[in-house]
């Protein structure tokens, strides 16, 4: 067994043993930040511990603790090691998920702000830049994929009172696609098979196999395929389906 191998070994063995402030400072110390001592860790907050949802759905120790080292990766060279970094996302996002399917893939800059309140199939893609506001619910049905600079929105703010906020989660769907730079309002359900192009504002349900584009988004076409039925589109991030499966 690799070096590289070992250590995602020795993480997923720490998560099992329960996240606490001690094993985090060991998985802290694997990933190439050492000296992060229990008392920095146990003081540590993150942005959604004083939102709302923080104080309706708080984080268990571990939770946080799951954030932590999902944000520190990238502040690591072992976040652009893409045959470490991709299995490390997905042992967090295996353990800090709502659910979590295998042959999840996320790339380095995707941030969320509330990891237990996000569901993912089975082969679900995530590429660089991604953001979730995971508040309201966020579910990604099986080989779904956004792409860069994803942004995705599952909560507002009135208008005449900022604390006033409603939650509405979103739903894409399988084999769904979304394009680089766009925007999924909150209450959105991106049908299976759906595309959303480049740059798109997403403000209302998108029907399945139809692509739409435009700031709001509009049906431009119906998605161009040509197999029937539940189509198998590859929908897979790298060559030869890497760290996922064509099995399932």
């Amino acid at each position: 067994m690799g070096i590289l191998e070992n250590k995602l070994e020795d993480i997923g063995r720490l998560i099992e043993q329960g996240l606490d402030s001690e094993n985090m400072m060991k998985a802290l110390e694997i990933i190439g930040i050492p000296n992060y001592n229990k008392e920095l860790i146990e003081s540590f907050k993150l942005w959604g511990d004083y939102l709302p949802r923080g104080i309706d759905t708080p984080y268990t120790e571990e939770q946080r603790n799951m954030h932590i080292l999902w944000e520190c990766i990238d502040r690591t060279p072992l976040g652009i090691n893409v045959d470490f970094a991709i299995p490390f996302r997905q042992i967090i996002a295996t353990n800090l998920f709502k659910s979590c399917g295998a042959g999840f893939i996320a790339n380095e800059g995707c941030r969320f702000n509330y990891g237990h309140l996000i569901e993912v199939g089975k082969n679900v893609s995530w590429n660089h830049g991604c953001y979730l506001d995971s508040k309201g619910g966020v579910k990604f049905d099986d080989f779904s994929i956004i792409t860069e600079y994803t942004k995705i929105f599952t909560h507002g703010h009135s208008e005449q009172d900022h604390e006033e906020r409603t939650y509405k989660p979103v739903v894409i769907g399988k084999y769904a696609k979304v394009y680089t730079n766009s925007t999924i309002l909150p209450g959105v359900i991106i049908g299976e098979g759906a595309v959303v192009a480049t740059g798109a504002i997403v403000t209302k349900d998108v029907e399945p196999y139809t692509l739409v584009g435009g700031i709001p988004a509009k049906v431009i076409r119906n998605r161009k395929y040509e197999k029937s039925g539940d189509a198998e589109f590859n929908q897979y991030m790298f060559v030869d389906a890497l760290f996922q499966s064509k099995d399932d």
